[in-house]
């Protein structure tokens, strides 16, 4: 089944049990920041999250308020609260747990912590396939052999499928987990928690990536309806923005960027199909065409491509596409922008038809194409066209 991450929050209630100090805070919920000294993070399985600004460390509770207050204009919305522990960079250890076929694999480092990338050879490996391996490796790793044996009981009666602990500080028997990150089984929420040991559910889950609100609004529209409608947000200052058509054909277009090398250039991936009606298409294609809008790039593009359909009705849809440039083509016309086409299907000649009249009357003519030509061809204009 699929792995997925779990709040640091939930993750260290799980490995540490009662003992554990932290304060989950949630916004729309009442947020209390208790006196003492406190780390703050963000907590939603954000990577390197130090050298991205959300993490503060022994601040006062009206700093950390400001700060939580920034990272939600940010978009976060989760974030946990740790009493904070003094300790000198060479304290830092590093370990991990990953259930591998030979059975869980433990990765431990006396030095390097947070910057272990720096010291590979630091790293000692081990294999281990039962709790009763458990004396002798933390009698050969240095460890506690308390603190081994917990994470290994966590770890199996939680269906972890990895676990790390970076940094880890070791002080005599006790060990303080700096910080965690978790991924589990999600077929084991099935099976985790009892009355007197709850476990964790969806709700502990958390996305690794903050929504964008283009991403939202199309989640939303495609909730309502059968058609199938997808977007994701790459480059909010990318300069190739795409409406394409049908999965398959999507990733042929986009990777056509990328084998041009201007991969980087795609500020939106995603693609309608299953015969979205026109009016669907004409809110999909308003959030494309917003992104596209507020993009920094000097100069933008818009492909409109897809394969061949089978039923989606390329004239409706280009109807619902046009209605949505129609109130901005002022606004693209003014920053220069053109649209690419190529696209197929029912209805395909009456539609490009549309498609290219429209774009001429608006000064927004690209290219338009058919089944004829390839389907990398708008992707290729478009590319040239925004490198000029």
């Amino acid at each position: 089944m699929a792995r997925v991450k779990l709040s640091e929050y939930k993750a260290k209630q799980l490995l540490l049990g009662s003992e554990y100090r932290g304060v989950q805070l949630r916004s729309g919920e009442k947020m209390e920041i208790p006196k003492g000294k406190w780390v703050a993070k963000v907590d939603q399985g954000v990577k390197k999250r130090m050298k991205q600004g959300l993490v503060a460390v022994n601040k006062p509770r009206t700093e950390l308020q400001a700060k939580i207050r920034e990272w939600e204009k940010k978009g976060f919305s989760q974030f946990v609260l740790e009493p904070y522990l003094a300790h000198e960079p060479s304290e830092e250890q590093y370990f991990s747990l990953e259930r591998v076929r030979e059975g869980i694999r433990m990765l431990h480092a006396r030095e390097g912590g947070i910057d272990i990338e720096a010291h590979p050879e630091a790293v000692q490996t081990y294999i281990v396939h039962s709790l009763t391996d458990a004396a002798k490796i933390a009698q050969r790793s240095g460890l506690p052999e308390a603190f081994l044996r917990a994470m290994l009981e966590a770890f199996e009666r939680n269906f972890f499928a990895f676990l790390e602990i970076n940094p880890l500080v070791i002080r005599g028997s006790e060990a303080h987990l700096l910080d965690a990150a978790v991924l589990v089984d999600s077929a084991g929420e099935f099976f985790v928690g009892t009355s007197d040991r709850p476990g964790w559910t969806e709700r502990d889950v958390v996305k690794t990536k903050m929504s964008h609100r283009a991403e939202e609004a199309v989640a939303s529209l495609a909730s309502t309806t059968p058609a199938s409608l997808k977007l994701t947000v790459l480059n909010q200052n990318g300069s190739l923005f795409l409406l394409l058509s049908g999965g398959g054909g999507s990733i042929v277009i986009a990777d056509e960027a990328k084998l041009l090398g201007a991969g980087a250039e795609l500020g939106n991936y995603g693609e309608y199909s299953g015969g979205p009606s026109r009016e669907e298409t004409y809110l999909y294609a308003k959030e494309v065409l917003a992104l596209l809008l507020s993009s920094r790039a000097k100069r933008r593009a818009l492909v409109i491509a897809g394969g061949i359909a089978n039923f989606t009705d390329v004239r409706s849809t280009f109807l619902g596409i046009i209605d949505a440039l129609a109130g901005v083509a002022a606004t693209m016309r003014m920053h220069g922008v053109k649209v690419f086409v190529r696209r197929g299907g029912p209805n395909e000649r009456e539609g490009l038809a549309l498609m290219r009249d429209f774009l001429e009357k608006e000064g927004l003519f690209g290219t338009v194409h058919g089944s004829d030509s390839e389907i990398t061809s708008a992707m290729r204009e478009a590319v040239t066209f925004v490198r000029v």
